[in-house]
Protein backbone atom coordinates (compact mmCIF):
# COMPACT_ATOMS: atom_id res chain seq x y z
CA UNK A 1 0.00 0.00 0.00
CA UNK A 2 1.42 3.17 -0.89
CA UNK A 3 2.16 5.81 1.33
CA UNK A 4 -0.30 9.16 0.87
CA UNK A 5 0.98 12.41 1.68
CA UNK A 6 -1.29 15.20 3.23
CA UNK A 7 -3.18 16.98 0.68
CA UNK A 8 -1.95 20.89 -0.14
CA UNK A 9 -3.26 23.43 1.59
CA UNK A 10 -4.85 26.51 -0.23
CA UNK A 11 -3.73 29.01 2.07
CA UNK A 12 -5.73 31.37 -0.17
CA UNK A 13 -8.93 30.08 0.93
CA UNK A 14 -8.67 29.83 4.50
CA UNK A 15 -7.14 33.58 4.64
CA UNK A 16 -9.99 35.82 6.53
CA UNK A 17 -11.56 38.83 3.88
CA UNK A 18 -9.26 42.02 3.73
CA UNK A 19 -10.53 44.89 6.34
CA UNK A 20 -9.44 48.48 6.81
CA UNK A 21 -6.96 47.41 10.09
CA UNK A 22 -5.15 45.49 7.12
CA UNK A 23 -4.48 48.65 5.37
CA UNK A 24 -3.95 51.31 7.73
CA UNK A 25 -2.71 51.90 11.20
CA UNK A 26 -5.28 51.56 14.35
CA UNK A 27 -4.90 53.57 16.92
CA UNK A 28 -3.41 50.66 18.70
CA UNK A 29 -1.05 50.14 16.08
CA UNK A 30 0.20 54.11 16.37
CA UNK A 31 0.37 53.88 20.14
CA UNK A 32 2.59 50.62 20.34
CA UNK A 33 4.98 52.35 17.70
CA UNK A 34 5.18 55.26 19.92
CA UNK A 35 6.06 53.41 23.05
CA UNK A 36 8.91 51.67 21.37
CA UNK A 37 12.25 52.79 21.80
CA UNK A 38 13.46 55.13 18.06
CA UNK A 39 16.21 52.48 17.78
CA UNK A 40 13.88 49.09 17.78
CA UNK A 41 10.72 50.83 15.70
CA UNK A 42 9.92 49.16 12.91
CA UNK A 43 8.96 52.11 10.59
CA UNK A 44 8.95 50.26 7.46
CA UNK A 45 7.09 47.39 9.01
CA UNK A 46 4.60 50.03 9.74
CA UNK A 47 4.11 51.21 5.88
CA UNK A 48 4.40 47.85 4.13
CA UNK A 49 2.57 45.58 6.57
CA UNK A 50 0.19 47.55 8.89
CA UNK A 51 -1.85 44.65 9.52
CA UNK A 52 1.04 43.27 11.01
CA UNK A 53 1.90 46.28 13.40
CA UNK A 54 -2.14 45.74 14.29
CA UNK A 55 -1.92 42.37 15.38
CA UNK A 56 1.21 43.15 17.45
CA UNK A 57 -0.55 45.66 19.49
CA UNK A 58 -2.95 43.16 20.30
CA UNK A 59 -0.63 40.56 21.65
CA UNK A 60 1.87 42.62 22.61
CA UNK A 61 1.56 42.08 26.54
CA UNK A 62 1.04 38.39 26.43
CA UNK A 63 4.59 37.36 26.07
CA UNK A 64 4.00 33.87 24.61
CA UNK A 65 1.13 35.08 22.17
CA UNK A 66 4.21 37.48 20.94
CA UNK A 67 6.39 34.97 20.95
CA UNK A 68 4.78 32.32 18.44
CA UNK A 69 3.90 35.31 16.16
CA UNK A 70 7.63 36.49 15.99
CA UNK A 71 7.87 32.59 15.05
CA UNK A 72 5.20 32.74 12.36
CA UNK A 73 6.68 35.70 11.01
CA UNK A 74 10.19 34.84 10.75
CA UNK A 75 9.91 31.26 10.20
CA UNK A 76 8.22 29.82 6.61
CA UNK A 77 6.53 27.11 7.51
CA UNK A 78 4.87 26.82 4.19
CA UNK A 79 7.51 26.00 2.21
CA UNK A 80 6.20 28.45 -0.61
CA UNK A 81 6.34 31.99 0.93
CA UNK A 82 8.23 34.62 -0.39
CA UNK A 83 9.49 36.72 2.47
CA UNK A 84 9.96 40.10 3.46
CA UNK A 85 12.11 42.24 2.13
CA UNK A 86 15.44 42.71 4.05
CA UNK A 87 15.06 46.27 5.67
CA UNK A 88 11.55 44.35 7.14
CA UNK A 89 13.01 41.71 8.06
CA UNK A 90 15.98 43.03 10.05
CA UNK A 91 13.54 45.57 11.45
CA UNK A 92 11.35 42.52 12.60
CA UNK A 93 14.68 40.78 14.18
CA UNK A 94 15.67 43.96 16.11
CA UNK A 95 12.52 44.32 17.36
CA UNK A 96 12.07 40.59 18.68
CA UNK A 97 15.02 41.19 20.21
CA UNK A 98 14.34 44.86 21.61
CA UNK A 99 10.45 43.18 22.89
CA UNK A 100 12.59 39.92 24.50
CA UNK A 101 15.47 42.18 26.15
CA UNK A 102 13.66 44.95 27.08
CA UNK A 103 10.06 44.72 27.34
CA UNK A 104 10.07 41.43 29.63
CA UNK A 105 13.43 41.91 30.67
CA UNK A 106 12.47 43.94 33.42
CA UNK A 107 9.41 41.74 33.92
CA UNK A 108 11.22 38.98 34.40
CA UNK A 109 14.22 40.60 36.75
CA UNK A 110 11.42 41.98 39.00
CA UNK A 111 10.44 38.58 39.53
CA UNK A 112 13.30 37.24 40.39
CA UNK A 113 15.38 39.96 42.74
CA UNK A 114 14.02 38.78 45.87
CA UNK A 115 15.10 34.82 45.01
CA UNK A 116 18.82 36.36 43.91
CA UNK A 117 19.00 38.67 47.27
CA UNK A 118 17.57 35.88 49.81
CA UNK A 119 20.85 33.52 47.58
CA UNK A 120 23.27 36.12 47.94
CA UNK A 121 22.85 36.68 52.06
CA UNK A 122 23.40 33.15 52.15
Amino acid sequence: MPIQSAPAVDFSKVRHAPDKTDFQLTLQGHALLASIAPEARPNQLAVKFPRIVNKMAMLWKSKPQMDRYFEDLLTDTRGNRQGFPLGVLMELTTLKDYYETKVFAAAAKDVWDPVERARLKT
